[in-house]
């Protein structure tokens, strides 16, 4: 989902975030959340993947613009039920995250096509490869909610593949 500039400022507004402290969750410049808060730029899909993805993560929920509706564009806080711990388990050349969601545990599996693909990079070495999923962290979080909430996990292993990020990701 794209957001709007005037979105981006008040999902900012609703955690009582800075530009810096956006900029540094999302991993971006911080002259990108100014600029496209002043609607002079829009950032790069990436870029706008990340931002979207850290505030979800953090607990906002974007409502679209809807034609049918008196209601236009805006932002809410949404019941945030996943927690995680930010360390990583290396599994060959997967990384695995541990999760709660609503107390239970679960196993995210991010394979290494999807590391390397979330970049289009090759990472080469572990270290390479942990940098980039802290580097995403709010994406994958938010991907791996998603298949719980929406009852898409076997077990207590949730294996992430493409489908399970928005369009234009990869």
């Amino acid at each position: 989902m794209n957001i709007s500039a005037a979105q981006c400022r008040a999902a900012r507004a609703l955690l009582d975030w800075s530009q810096d402290q956006l900029a540094e969750n999302a991993q971006v410049a911080r002259a990108t959340i100014a600029d496209f808060e002043r609607n002079t730029r829009t950032p790069m899909r990436q870029n706008m993947l990340s931002i979207t993805s850290t505030f979800e993560a953090a607990g906002v929920s974007f409502i679209p613009d809807s034609e049918d509706s008196q209601a236009g564009a805006g932002v809410r806080f949404r019941k945030v039920e996943l927690r995680y711990n930010r360390s990583l388990k290396s599994e060959g050349w997967d990384l695995v995250l541990s999760v709660f969601y609503r107390e239970k545990p679960y196993s995210v599996v991010i394979g290494r096509a999807i590391i390397d693909d979330i970049d289009r990079a090759n990472y080469g070495n572990e270290d390479e490869r942990l940098k980039a999923v802290q580097n995403h962290l709010p994406q994958f979080l938010r991907a791996a909610e998603e298949r719980i909430v929406h009852g898409r996990v076997n077990g207590d292993r949730i294996i992430l593949d493409y489908n399970d990020f928005p369009d234009g990701t990869f």
